[in-house]
């Protein structure tokens, strides 16, 4: 597994970072100043802890604005599969494979899109045409036989129905 970018890294302990204090570390603290500087191009002024959370907020929220979505749901919009609590998602937690699935297995729930990417064909040239003759069929000997057997309507059996024995408790 290669290693993440320090973006990357910072985006991954961010909410931890934002929710509990024995998650602000020094380490942490200069790898968000460098993604600060890397993202923004500034230096990240540090007069408090808050700073910090100031700057993992808007790291995080430029990197989502930086990331396109090929699909995206209308606003207020939910979409849940029956069952599968896995593939519950909002538009912030779509993903473009969740939205292929849901339009694969759910094709009615495209109204809930507001956006659908339009498939892109590669621009190519068409394949070459071509010829397809029917085969020739022998109808003399004994392929004429075999084709005749083909067409023969099947056999049916009729069923076999046993009747239940008459009993005490049955008979009237």
């Amino acid at each position: 597994m290669p290693p993440f970018s320090i973006v990357e890294e910072v985006c991954l302990f961010a909410r931890d970072y934002i929710n509990v204090k024995s998650f602000r570390t020094s380490l942490r603290k200069q790898k968000i100043r460098q993604a600060y500087e890397i993202i923004t191009g500034k230096k990240i002024i540090i007069s408090c802890s808050t700073c910090y959370v100031e700057a993992l907020l808007e790291i995080t929220n430029k990197i989502k604005m930086a990331t396109r979505k090929g699909y995206e749901l209308k606003r207020g919009v939910l979409l849940q599969a029956f069952g599968d609590a896995s593939k519950a998602c909002t538009n912030d937690t779509l993903t473009d494979e969740l939205a292929e699935w849901y339009l694969k297995y759910y094709p009615e729930k495209a109204i809930y899109f507001s956006k659908i990417p339009v498939p892109v064909q590669p621009a190519s040239v068409p394949p070459p045409q071509v010829k397809v003759e029917p085969p020739k069929i022998d109808w003399v000997g004994e392929s004429a036989r075999v084709m005749s057997d083909v067409f023969k309507p099947p056999v049916v059996e009729k069923p076999i129905v046993k009747k239940p024995k008459r009993t005490a408790k049955n008979k009237r």
